[in-house]
């Protein structure tokens, strides 16, 4: 017979055989690495782990594979703890979670996140990033009008979904340094918007000066912009007589709102994910 005999007991395993502080752990750990964030930019891995009894969460960041698993392995032997019984010598049934934090690790593939995110080697590095922008600014891209510099247009070429994480006002300014690259005189319109109109784009020619009104949407992938804002920037554009809008957007349009496009094609124009990507490519970094 066992000297703890509530260790071997059957009914202390759930159906997967693992005692209940056992699976309290991978839980834990499971629960921890589900919220990871990864930040090319920064260079780092956040993770949203819980504390004073799961009433508060706090984002952790950690920049190499082994600061993040020694901390989910705290995440896990606290757990363990909080939930194992004593026994007879007074101890808590010893923490052993080290293999179920590399089968965490290894299933997120954080050895290659790093290994890919490497610094390069100076002057093959393709924008110094880390140096522009604030902690956690690759999830958020917190950047001002000022530092959208050629680098980092060159590095939302190479990686045009970090549009999509942009806030959206730094999205309309990014737009905006697009369109003043380009040759165009730019007006961003107030943070309180402007029933819908975002940018001014100016262009002069030798028959006149033409005014462009643009509406941006920084969207995820999966949303996309249809019909009635079609409809809406049109509205507008006629009541300010203007000489044409424009829609840029990171995600892509409906099928009804290409169609609705298609019949005031000369003065409406749309620009989707994969237009803006080319914009990013051809961006020359002009100052004017």
């Amino acid at each position: 017979m066992s000297d703890n005999p509530t260790f071997g007991d059957s009914e202390f395993f759930d159906d997967d055989g693992k005692m209940p502080w056992e699976a309290a752990a991978i839980d834990a750990i499971r629960n921890a690495t589900s919220g990871i964030k990864f930040d090319e930019v920064r260079a780092s891995i956040y993770l949203m782990s819980a504390v004073d009894y799961r009433w508060d969460a706090v984002r952790e960041e950690f920049s190499d594979q082994y600061s993040l698993r020694d901390r989910l392995i705290e995440i896990g032997e606290d757990e363990w703890s909080n939930h194992a019984p004593i026994g007879w010598d007074g101890e808590v049934y010893k923490p052993m979670v080290e293999g179920y934090v590399e089968d965490a690790l290894d299933d997120l593939d954080i050895e290659g996140f790093f290994a890919r995110i490497a610094e390069p080697e100076q002057g093959d590095q393709l924008v110094a990033a880390s140096e522009l922008l604030t902690p956690g600014a690759g999830l958020i891209l917190q950047i001002d009008l000022g530092e959208i510099n050629t680098e980092l247009v060159r590095y939302l070429a190479a990686h045009p979904e970090k549009m999509r994480d942009l806030d959206p006002r730094k999205f309309e300014e990014l737009v905006a340094e697009l369109f003043r690259d380009k040759g165009y005189d730019v007006e961003l319109t107030p943070r309180s918007k402007d029933g819908g109109l975002d940018i001014r784009v100016f262009h002069k020619s030798a028959l006149g000066r033409f005014l462009t009104l643009v509406e941006c949407k920084r969207y995820s992938e999966r949303e996309r912009v249809g019909v009635s804002i079609v409809r809406g920037l049109y509205g507008v554009v006629n009541m300010r007589n203007a000489t044409s809008g424009l829609i840029a957007t990171t995600s892509f349009f409906t099928k009804g709102a290409k169609s609705e496009q298609q019949q005031v094609k000369e003065r409406l124009h749309l620009a989707d994910f994969e237009e803006l990507k080319g914009w990013l490519v051809s961006y020359r970094g002009a100052r004017r």
